[in-house]
């Protein structure tokens, strides 16, 4: 009896971190980002929506199957955003703002985008950090 309650715990523990999403750390010159990983189509629609905040240092990254043209917008989230998009080797490319519920799209201008990351406002430039830095730890 103990031994199949300490199963139905151990299996109830699984399936709630299962729910909270999986995550990586990357690191962007001398800086870690830990980041909630979006990787289904039903994650990236989600995306940061119906948030009140972000917690310091932490993100979402977006990974895309194949490089491509790369739109976000910010229907339901209050949060005010960066998004740095990237291409397949990590390499920043660009980095846009998002503006809390603005449903109109931000687009890459780039086609080549394999990996978007969302952070906080200011995160990149308040670290220093630009196109053409190298992220690490992506997630594949």
């Amino acid at each position: 009896m103990k031994k199949t309650f300490l199963l139905a715990c151990a299996v109830a523990i699984g399936s709630a971190a299962g729910s909270l999403g999986h995550e990586a750390r990357l690191k962007i010159g001398d800086h870690d980002l830990t980041v909630e990983i979006a990787d289904t189509t039903d994650e990236q629609a989600r995306g940061l929506m119906n948030r009140d905040s972000l917690p310091h240092d932490r993100g979402m990254i977006f990974i895309f199957t194949e490089p491509k043209k790369a739109f976000f917008w910010m229907k339901n989230t209050s949060i005010p955003l960066d998004v740095a998009f990237l291409d397949a080797e990590g390499v920043i490319l660009e980095i846009r703002p998002l503006i809390p519920f603005e449903e109109t799209r931000v687009a890459s201008t780039s086609d080549r985008v394999t990996y978007a990351i969302e952070t906080n406002r200011d995160w990149f430039v308040s670290r220093g950090l630009k196109p053409g830095h190298q992220v690490h730890g992506l997630p594949k």
